[in-house]
């Protein structure tokens, strides 16, 4: 996929992906929240799910905040809007470190 249709594809939140990315937040807090607190980072990923969860527009706003790098995952890229949620998911699940140290609040 050219690069102006991924970014066409990254900030269009109405489309397929979008949903997807949201839901994958949701599942990935979930995850942390139940993580073994001897999981690497897991203080700032355990607050950042926290404050995620507390809000339903914080997980459309971090779903957004994702786009991109969700769509560096080639898998991802090249389904676009028809990707798998296990591919998604999985993106998803690759950049919660990241998302946890990137200044939430």
């Amino acid at each position: 996929m050219a690069y102006l249709d991924l970014y066409n594809l990254a900030f269009d939140d109405a489309n397929d992906l979008h949903k997807k990315a949201a839901v994958a937040v949701v599942v990935a807090t979930r995850a942390v929240i139940a993580e073994d607190p001897e999981t690497p980072q897991h203080d700032s990923r355990l607050a950042w799910a926290r404050w995620i969860i507390a809000s339903p527009s914080r997980v459309l706003t971090e779903a957004h905040r994702a786009m991109l790098h969700l769509l560096a995952d080639g898998t991802v890229a090249a389904a676009g809007n028809a990707a798998a949620d296990g591919g998604v998911q999985s993106a998803m699940n690759d950049i919660v470190g990241w998302l946890a140290k990137g200044g939430y609040r």
